[in-house]
């Protein structure tokens, strides 16, 4: 059985450890990926889900597929590295784009706001 003294000893240490919150919030984006045509989304997202950072991913219109291309609308949810939201959204956008079968990342939003740096898209 817990002594009294030993429970009262747990609770002190867990209110001293208030570490324990992440520092800097989420961050939450929308963006449109231009990928190959025989682009398989579902292992797409899957795999942006295991990018370093990414916490979530979902999609969030249905995908468009042309004659050459498939176009595809996320939201992604990341932790930043510290430095400037525009070096964070572009590293992500980096990362995204590496995998296979990307070819364009557009970052459209950036929590629920419209994005832009020195007027012009994001775009890598």
């Amino acid at each position: 059985m817990v002594t009294e003294n030993k429970l009262r000893s747990v609770i002190q240490r867990l209110l001293e450890q208030r570490d324990l919150r992440l520092k800097r919030e989420l961050i939450n984006i929308t963006c449109r990926l231009k990928m190959e045509k025989e682009a398989h989304v579902p292992d797409t997202l899957t795999r942006i889900r295991v990018l370093p950072t990414v916490s979530v991913v979902g999609q969030t219109e249905p995908v468009l597929r042309s004659g050459s291309d498939t176009a595809l609308e996320i939201y992604v949810k990341f932790l930043p590295k510290s430095g400037s939201d525009y070096n964070n959204l572009k590293a992500l956008a980096k990362l995204i784009k590496s995998l296979p079968g990307i070819k364009i990342v557009t970052i459209l939003t950036l929590n629920n706001r419209k994005v832009t740096y020195q007027g012009q898209s994001i775009v890598v």
